[in-house]
């Protein structure tokens, strides 16, 4: 009887060993081994094999290089949940400058965009198509700043040693301008440059202009020791060559316009610290973005009429926390764009670098309406949000709007 017994213990382990062993094998069977498939047979005889096969939206898309790779910059024809135009939601992007840092994009009065690149220290334009060409031949390195004139083919160079030199990248004519030169800008005509003019002695500092190579300058108002406080920057108007700043309490500051002839216009009050301001196209209107304890210290944007006597009217809040400088206007003067950080981290106004890593949205504002909406989440190649706006442009068509992206200095083209 005990033999017996033992017997039993024993086949029974063993029996209940191999039904585990069987369970397993069965498990594997229908889990495992019925989703292997067999490697693809290379493609010898097509070597321009469809990788996008299948993808939404794509047809014919014959290519014969890696899906994620773009020779121009550009992503794949289409990615899952991408939209190819700014529908609201993710939104495909083109490189149009691609591994270029660009400096100091502007656009010209064409709405095209021009910028300098500091690796070959040449001028490009971007028309509004997104085809790149050269401006110039001219060559300059170590450029630290670049102001450009509105009609694209004249440009004043600062360097880190302070000098100047005003070029016609047209003709090619260059001429050196003095070093007290500084802050420039533009006549909307190119006729005419407005900058500070600012020596040893405070006594001496004045807001003048005169003729892009410097001749027949003239002061237009002395600046003493508040040039800090003057914002050199003419009106598309060609009313107001300079806005100053100056605090009314701890809390409320005026924006006040210099005009060419002693002009006695209205100051507009802002409240809160670090104020940017951008012109709409036609002049009559001022974008500006402050920020203040209300706001967590975080930006926000708001326009203002901004010519002869309706400044200071229709002051609106555009409930839209980013800088200024993230925004542009529409060529008919009709909406705002703007890029706005996903992440609203606390106090970004007074430190940007918060903002660091950190991914752009980009929304319209219809300024006629006053309706808001995100319109698009721009993505890299591999369809993951990975852009932040440092600066915008509509182009004068309304079918695309460029930007510069913070961390890479890229241009990017979005569909709209």
């Amino acid at each position: 009887m005990v033999f017996s017994r033992k017997l039993k213990i024993i086949l029974e382990i063993v029996g209940f060993i191999l039904a585990i062993i069987l369970i397993a094998f069965l498990l594997y069977l229908v889990f495992f081994k019925s989703t292997a498939t067999p490697p693809a047979e290379p493609n010898v005889n097509n070597a321009n094999q469809n990788t996008n096969a299948g993808l939404p939206g794509v047809n014919n898309a014959n290519v014969n290089i890696p899906a994620n790779y773009n020779t121009n910059g550009e992503q794949p024809t289409q990615l899952p949940g991408v939209d190819n135009t700014a529908n609201g939601g993710l939104t495909k992007t083109e490189i149009i400058t691609p591994d270029i840092n660009t400096q100091n994009p502007e656009m010209a009065g064409d709405g095209s965009v021009r910028y300098y690149n500091p690796d070959d220290g040449k001028f490009y334009n971007v028309d509004n198509n997104g085809n790149i060409s050269e401006i110039s031949k001219l060559m300059y390195q170590g450029v630290s700043q670049v102001t450009w004139a509105n009609n694209a083919n004249q440009a004043i160079l600062e360097f880190p040693d302070q000098s100047n030199v005003f070029v016609d990248l047209k003709t090619n004519k260059q001429t050196t301008l003095p070093k007290e030169f500084q802050d420039f800008t533009f006549s909307p005509d190119a006729k005419q440059i407005a900058f500070k003019y600012l020596s040893s002695d405070p006594e001496k500092n004045v807001l003048a202009i005169a003729s892009p190579d410097g001749s027949g300058a003239r002061t237009i108002e002395p600046l003493g020791e508040n040039e800090d406080i003057t914002q050199v920057d003419w009106s598309p108007t060609g009313k107001v060559v300079a806005t100053w700043t100056e605090f009314i309490d701890a809390n409320r500051q005026e924006i006040g316009f210099v005009g060419l002839n002693d002009e006695n216009f209205k100051g507009v009050v802002v409240h809160g610290y670090g104020l940017q301001t951008q012109y709409s196209p036609d002049g009559q209107r001022l974008l500006y973005s402050t920020f203040s304890a209300d706001s967590n210290y975080n930006p926000t944007v708001s326009i203002v009429d901004a010519n002869g006597d309706d400044i200071g009217k229709n002051n609106k809040d555009l409930e839209l926390n980013t800088f200024a400088r993230k925004c542009s206007f529409s060529a008919d003067n009709a909406k705002v764009y703007c890029g706005i950080p996903k992440e609203q981290k606390y106090g970004y106004g007074l430190e940007p670098s918060i903002l660091r890593g950190t991914t752009d949205d980009i929304y319209e504002v219809d300024l006629k309406n006053g309706t808001k909406k995100r319109i698009a989440v721009p993505v890299d190649a591999q369809g993951n949000p990975a852009y932040a706006v440092n600066k915008m442009f509509v182009a004068q068509n309304g079918q695309y709007l460029y930007f510069r992206d913070e961390q890479s200095g890229q241009l990017v083209k979005i569909s709209l």
